[in-house]
């Protein structure tokens, strides 16, 4: 049986202009799938992709190539000019600022009751109570408190609750959360994060959480896609990927975490170095930093391969 959502050799790039032209590959051949009531965390420093596939897979930002598949139907050929709003409906996506994702001259209520009405969830009165029942589920309460509050009288972490609130106005069946806690106080991340986890159980949803902690992605994570200059580098399952890493990006990634006991100055396994993502040409990505580099690595794309159950890797020291 087919995954709830399918992405396969999935590219987005940008034109820059200039003479000669140049193109800014924001994400090449990236593959994964995520199951009803699975929460999957994209991973990776700033730049790496993770927001920019979120935002191809809603649909918001236009793929260059590749598939993106809802209950095995590829979108991007039957909906080639856009999305349609019966798929708008079952994707939704949670933006990482809470204060620029909210209209400041609308109430609460009516970031909640339009999606409603649009969609045909509720009408007249009904959209009221609905409303306030999904500020409840979001961890608002009592919600009917809430809604004649205007965004600038929120915090932070009051009016992400309002976003995600918005959401799940549709009923959706994958949730994309872009950062929804990195502008948040550390206090009430966890919240946040495990609102998520509960709707991924109660409700069944599909979750895709871009997050560049990795300790938020340990907690609530039933797997890890470790992405580098818009490439799928690893994937295995959280409690795996954290603890043996394969790939030497992903090694990196879990060396740098800070854990209590070690000190912040030790060495880090890999070359200093950035990421090149404007016409990056063949090879890994990561060669240039890579302390196991072999020459093919500058030239020669290395591919994804299974080194365990469920467990898998892009590099050519794997391959043999």
């Amino acid at each position: 049986m087919s995954a709830l959502l399918e992405v396969e050799g999935l590219g987005v790039s940008f034109p820059l202009g200039g003479w000669p032209a140049r193109t800014l590959r924001a994400a090449h051949d990236v593959s994964f799938s995520v199951d009803r009531g699975e929460l999957v965390a994209l991973v990776g420093e700033s730049g790496s992709g993770k927001s920019t596939i979120a935002r191809a897979i809603a649909r918001v930002t236009p793929a260059a190539a590749g598939a993106i598949r809802l209950d095995g139907v590829d979108v991007l050929k039957t909906e080639p000019r856009g999305p349609s709003q019966a798929y708008r409906r079952r994707v939704q996506m949670v933006f990482q600022d809470p204060f620029a994702s909210l209209n400041p001259v609308h109430r609460v209520l009516h970031h909640l009751e339009r999606p409603l009405r649009l969609h045909g969830h509720a009408t007249g009165a009904d959209a009221r109570s609905r409303a306030a029942e999904l500020l409840d589920l979001c961890g608002l309460r009592p919600g009917a408190d809430w809604l004649d509050k205007w965004p600038h009288e929120l915090s932070g972490g009051q009016r992400q609750r309002v976003a995600i609130a918005r959401a799940l106005a549709v009923q959706p069946d994958v949730l994309l959360a872009d950062e929804p806690t990195s502008m948040l106080d550390v206090s009430i991340r966890t919240d946040v994060l495990r609102l998520l986890q509960r709707l991924r159980d109660e409700r069944g949803l599909a979750v895709v959480l871009i997050t560049h902690d990795l300790a938020a992605a340990r907690l609530v994570a039933d797997r890890v896609l470790v992405l580098y200059a818009g490439q799928l580098m690893e994937e295995a399952p959280a409690a795996t990927l954290l603890s043996a890493p394969r790939h030497p990006y992903a090694q990196l990634l879990v060396a740098a975490s800070p854990r209590v006991g070690r000190s912040l100055d030790h060495d880090l396994p890999a070359r200093p170095g950035r990421p090149v993502v404007v016409d990056p040409g063949s090879g890994c990505p990561f060669a240039a930093r890579c302390l196991i580099a072999e020459p093919r690595c500058a030239t020669v794309d290395a591919p994804i391969v299974e080194v365990g159950p469920a467990h898998r890797a892009r590099c050519h020291a794997l391959t043999g």
